[in-house]
């Protein structure tokens, strides 16, 4: 029955995105950031990164971002998630925006084969949005997400350190409506690979694939938007 499980995750993540038809507009990104870790107990620890998007790209902003959290392991297959977005928003035409939003998640680890995981991981964000410039409206939206992925056994190949891969499907909602532009809700397909460098850093080169509609075009085969993204992952793991 595992092994199905992981079969059918394996489908899933392979035949997803060729279902999905291309949108209006379609763009190339490049995102980077850098994630610390620090383990406070055998059950407590420290997750943050920080990034940037939209440099080298052909988007039409750039964005700075820092989300410090925290999680709480419950079962080796259960962890509880909470922290808060900062996110900076530079945009070439149109006004600036910054935003604040707590997080709350759950993720639970099922079916578990060997050192194959599949997981699944479940957000809500409380987002408020304010611009910076012109009118400086505010902006509150509470958003889920949820994601499937699978992460491989370590492979003794190519690299010293061997290489493991991952993947997912995630999917964004919004609770509310008020927010409509192409980040209301989305749909995130991504592949990566990575390898342990040294006793405390990680690398991961992933990627992703992005499609984002408007709310009046949800249950329409619409999508406004599509950009493909290439993103470097930087892990760094306080001894």
């Amino acid at each position: 029955m595992h092994k199905f499980w992981i079969k059918v995750t394996l489908i899933l993540l392979i035949s997803i995105p060729a279902l999905v038809k291309s949108g209006e507009s379609a763009d190339f990104q490049t995102w980077s950031d850098i994630a610390t870790i620090y383990k406070f107990s055998d059950r407590w620890r420290y997750d943050g990164d920080q990034g940037i998007r939209g440099v080298l790209s052909d988007s039409d902003f750039t964005q700075l971002y820092f989300r410090p959290s925290v999680r709480y392991r419950v079962k080796p297959w259960l962890t509880v998630h909470g922290g808060v977005r900062f996110f900076r928003t530079f945009f070439d035409d149109g006004d600036d925006t910054f935003e604040i939003g707590p997080w709350q998640g759950l993720r639970f680890v099922w079916p578990r084969i060997g050192s194959y995981a599949v997981s699944h991981y479940l957000r809500l964000e409380e987002r408020m949005v304010w611009q910076t410039e012109g009118e400086r409206d505010f902006d509150f939206n509470v958003r889920s997400r949820y994601q499937l992925g699978i992460r491989s056994p370590n492979y003794d190949i190519l690299l010293k350190n061997g290489v493991y891969l991952t993947g997912s499907v995630e999917v964004f909602w919004n609770l509310e409506n008020n927010i409509s532009d192409n980040v209301v809700n989305r749909i995130r397909y991504d592949v990566g690979a990575g390898t342990k460098v040294s006793d405390v850093w990680r690398v991961e080169l992933h990627y992703v694939l992005q499609d984002g509609r408007e709310i009046e075009d949800l249950f329409q085969d619409l999508f406004s938007s599509e950009e493909h993204i290439l993103r470097l992952r930087l892990f760094y793991t306080f001894n």
